[in-house]
């Protein structure tokens, strides 16, 4: 998957002075929270699965276990959160 980040000419200038490559920096940045949200719901699923009696196997491949999750992303948690938060709540008062 390919993803743009855009920059303006200061923020480069200002990645730059701390990165040799920023674009590079950028890439290993995105790769290590990748990896560990990978690894987050990798461990939320193995757990699921150990505690369901029907699980017959669990893929050993972490992909294949990330791929196949049916977790939210966090853009439709938030969008359920917002649907939840925009409900009236009725409260009776005595």
């Amino acid at each position: 998957m390919k993803i743009i980040v855009n920059l303006t000419d200061a923020q480069y200038k200002a990645l730059a002075y701390v990165a040799v490559d920023p674009a590079d920096w950028i890439q290993n940045a995105a790769e290590v929270r990748a990896t560990a949200a990978m690894e987050e719901i990798f461990q939320d699923e193995v757990k699921a699965a150990l505690a369901d009696p029907n699980t017959k196997s669990i893929p050993a491949d972490r992909e294949a276990v990330v791929l196949a999750s049916t977790l939210l992303s966090a853009a439709e948690r938030q969008e359920a959160f917002q649907a939840s938060a925009q409900t009236p709540n009725s409260v009776s008062v005595e």
